[in-house]
């Protein structure tokens, strides 16, 4: 069965075919690092980690590129309220947030550019829209020209009558209430950078854009994120990307669904957050990354403490069983296990071919242990071929110290 992924702009799961195989360019948009690290992080991290994974087992080279937005108003109001320069502060969570994800067993980018270190490239990009007609000058600022393109609405299928693209740009100036900002003129006491239009710090979605192409070139086979970054932001870079190479700078758009709390979603903004580095400090992450996938990425999954505490339970039993499968050398099944081995990989690879659906391969992975334990003795090839399973489902899902 060939991998199919659900594509957000097509609205429907599509053969994985990347441009250029088995080479595949993977962006996932980083966090706004006013913080530490929550479960909703998790949630997209893990998420994405395993569809690396997965294609990596598959024998695509992934080259994935995580970008961290250090240079934002909500760093900048933070940061003065603890009294600390919002470099400082950026800094400071960057590096907690990515011992939290090691924690979780997330593989490390190829590269994680910061904004603040990619202001040329940002400015560069800027520059260039104007000259192409795309973007404008005025009074400092300078915004994107909607009217110019034809990807409004393409990926987040919204009627372009209810939207506002960027609520925090300066009104005044814009030629349409939907352009949004690519540069900001200077406010005191943050922070700013030169331009050729005067002192002043990027827009949002420019920044990404710049340093995806930066890393990545022209064309992302996989672009990765929240389901809350379809408008504006991903929207937002589909309309630059269009203005340098047409309507195929991404194959597909992957959105993960939220960690919520009495339906809401888990942010840092509503204050119903749960931090990473608390929640390690109770369970391994190990069992929390496990807990994350017990749900298809895209879906919704409602905090419950309780699942922390079942699935050590549950891990418990597939180590024991691991063990007992690397140590045996008592008398062969009759073709029992060979049978059990066989369908359990066949069930898990099917489901992780359909869109990374790690809720039923973990199904599969549960009921494998289940069977695994009623069986009183195994050869050491049937062993053999158990740890091989658990090896190989541990690798893609990130389990057992793979």
């Amino acid at each position: 069965m060939p991998l199919m992924i659900y594509d957000t702009r097509t609205r429907s799961k599509r053969e994985f075919q990347p441009r250029n195989p088995p080479q595949v360019n993977m962006y996932v948009c980083g966090p706004t690092v006013y913080g530490p690290a929550h479960l909703g992080h998790a949630r997209s991290y893990v998420a994405f980690d395993v569809a690396r994974r997965y294609l990596e087992f598959k024998g695509f080279n992934v080259r994935l590129v995580q970008n961290f937005t250090d240079v934002d108003d909500a760093i900048t109001r933070v940061a003065s309220e603890r009294g600390v320069s919002p470099a400082d502060l950026a800094a400071k969570n960057i590096q907690s947030f990515l011992a939290d994800m090691q924690q979780l067993g997330i593989e490390p980018a190829f590269a994680y550019p910061r904004v603040s270190d990619h202001i040329r490239e940002i400015i560069g990009t800027v520059q260039a829209l104007v000259e192409k007609g795309y973007a404008y000058a005025t009074d400092g600022n300078v915004f994107f020209r909607v009217s110019k393109t034809k990807s409004l609405g393409t990926l987040s299928h919204r009627d372009t009558e209810a939207m506002i693209v960027d609520e925090m740009a300066p009104a005044e100036g814009r030629e349409n209430p939907l352009d949004f900002a690519l540069w900001r003129k200077s406010q005191a006491g943050h922070p700013s950078w030169p331009s050729p239009w005067g002192e002043g710090r990027p827009g949002w979605h420019v920044e990404c854009f710049a340093m995806s192409t930066k890393y990545l070139g022209d064309h992302l086979d996989v672009h990765c994120g929240g389901t809350d970054l379809i408008f504006p932001h991903h929207e937002s870079e589909a309309m630059i990307s269009e203005a340098f190479v047409g309507d195929g700078w991404c194959g597909y758009w992957l959105h993960n669904g939220f960690i919520t709390i009495e339906q809401q979603k888990m942010s840092k903004s509503l204050g119903n957050f749960v931090m990473v580095g608390d929640l390690l400090r109770d369970y391994p992450g190990e069992v929390i990354r496990f807990c994350m996938l017990k749900e298809q990425y895209r879906k919704n999954v409602e905090y419950d403490r309780e699942c922390f505490r079942r699935t050590s339970e549950e891990m418990d039993k597939m180590k024991v069983s691991l063990g007992r499968a690397r140590s045996a050398h008592g008398k062969a099944s009759g073709g029992k296990i060979d049978a059990v081995v066989k369908s359990t990989r066949e069930r898990f690879f099917k489901a992780m071919d359909n869109d990374f659906d790690t809720a039923t391969a973990i199904d599969v992975l549960i009921q494998f242990t289940a069977a695994v334990q009623e069986i009183d003795e195994m050869s050491i090839e049937e062993g053999k071929a158990i740890a091989a399973a658990y090896e190989d489902i541990g690798r893609v899902l990130g389990l057992f110290g793979a």
